[in-house]
């Protein structure tokens, strides 16, 4: 089954939605929840944080009290601090990969000049 959903149409502006919920309402999977959620990042502000479960849309700023304006803010900024750590912790895993392929390749071409032993006629 494979259904075409909007999940910006299962959140809210107000309330947090956990993915639990997500997956209960469209018979989704986690993972695909997961990367639906990921692609609406890219479009629209989702807050979310590593303190508060589930994701919210960040509310319309021209709607918004001035102490609604501060808190979304605040928030805002919390989800955008979580996701520059991930992006640091995503690129010293980077690192790794990176240094096993250059060393890979490394010895691929010390393997291939050590086999290639020249012919004296």
């Amino acid at each position: 089954m494979n259904k075409k959903i909007d999940i910006e149409n299962y959140l809210s502006s107000i309330k947090y939605t956990t993915r639990k919920e997500l997956v209960e309402k469209t018979g989704l999977s986690d993972r695909t929840i997961r990367n639906l959620i990921s692609e609406l990042k890219t479009k629209r502000v989702v807050i979310y944080s590593s303190k508060t479960k589930g994701y919210r849309l960040a509310k319309e700023i021209k709607t918004m009290s001035d102490i609604e304006k501060e808190e979304e803010t605040r928030l805002v900024e919390h989800s955008l601090n979580d996701c520059k750590s991930r992006t640091k912790q995503l690129n010293r895993q980077k690192r790794k990969y990176i240094a096993y392929l250059k060393k890979m390749e490394q010895i691929q071409l010390e393997e291939q000049n050590y086999n290639h032993i020249p012919r004296i006629d």
